[in-house]
């Protein structure tokens, strides 16, 4: 599934480099002035605690594709120089991260202190459902200059792109319960796995927010498909201003707080799920209270690579450069 879903972006990417209708030749045909509207869609990915700390491990490890996520939304772009443009982006989707991506590397190792074998044996897993807008800019370097040079006329085009944005996240994660044996996700903010917003437990964590400020970056390529259709393949990370999107940020709690402060239902499900390191049974007896569950010194981020198209409607007035 993986191997077929990047062969799919990897030919979006060469259709690009085929040969475009478009006269080229007047400064006008390069990007005018006005309104498209458009969509996008591709694979989405967590960068935070939960997951591998290399990149490479992310995408190579053998069980990565067992669990595509995606995202994809609509575009609102409105082009005021040939080198400028605005967008207002609206998208959906899901991101996944588990520790158990850790474990091929984890079989190799010779101690318990290892941080793939830590990693695996935390045993973590989550998935985030995120809404997401965002305000970004488009920035196309090699038209900034003169109209006229060859580079400014080719119709493929690489861009940046940064802004800000606004998104909701809601965590889940999977939950086996211990008399049926069932296996399903459950959502984990309620649960306060760290004592975020526990007033009876010292040194707590603040009440986590599920609506959060983000910060997204990116690169991509374009081309124009005739005079009016525009298609692109694009990567965005989005910086984003909390540890919590994977569930895991700082220290293991003592479980009595979980007592003293949810309904006994759901302090069952926060004990069983804050430490989960008896499950791959590496760290016996689970983790001490107290010793580290995550990083709280960087925050979480996610990213996309997606295809883009959009429509550019023809516009009445006159390009002021």
């Amino acid at each position: 599934m993986r191997t077929r879903s990047i062969k799919i972006l990897l030919l979006a990417l060469v259709s690009f480099s085929t040969p475009a209708i478009v006269n080229a030749q007047e400064a006008s045909n390069i990007e005018p002035r006005g309104m498209s509207l458009g969509f996008n869609f591709g694979m989405s990915d967590l960068w935070g605690d939960v997951g591998t700390k290399s990149v490479i491990d992310h995408y190579t490890n053998n069980k990565y594709a067992d669990l595509l996520h995606y995202m994809g939304g609509l575009m609102v772009r409105y082009s005021i120089h040939p080198a400028l443009a605005v967008r207002l982006d609206v998208n959906y989707g899901t991101i996944f991260a588990t520790d158990e991506w850790n474990l091929q590397q984890a079989k190799k190792q010779t101690s318990l202190a290892n941080d793939y074998v830590q990693r695996y044996a935390r045993g973590q897993d989550i998935k985030d459902n995120i809404w997401e807008t965002s305000l970004t800019f488009e920035f196309t370097p090699l038209r900034l200059g003169s109209f006229d040079s060859k580079a400014a006329k080719r119709n493929g085009q690489i861009y940046l792109l940064a802004g800000v944005g606004y998104f909701h996240y809601q965590p889940y994660s999977h939950y086996t319960n211990p008399e049926t044996g069932v296996t399903q996700l459950i959502k984990i903010a309620d649960l306060h796995l760290e004592g975020d917003g526990f007033t009876n437990m010292p040194g707590a964590p603040a009440k986590i927010s599920l609506w959060q400020l983000e910060v997204p970056l990116g690169i991509g390529y374009r081309r124009d498909i005739g005079e009016h259709l525009n298609i692109g393949l694009q990567w965005e990370w989005r910086m984003t201003m909390t540890d919590y999107l994977d569930g895991v940020s700082d220290k293991y709690i003592d479980p009595k707080y979980f007592d003293l402060n949810l309904s006994p239902s759901q302090a069952a499900i926060a004990k069983a799920q804050y430490d989960r390191t008896w499950i791959p049974k590496i760290i016996q007896g689970g983790a001490p209270v107290g010793s580290q569950r995550g990083n709280p010194g960087n925050n979480d981020s996610y990213s996309t690579i997606s295809v883009v198209v959009y429509y550019k409607f023809k516009s009445r007035s006159s390009n002021w450069w």
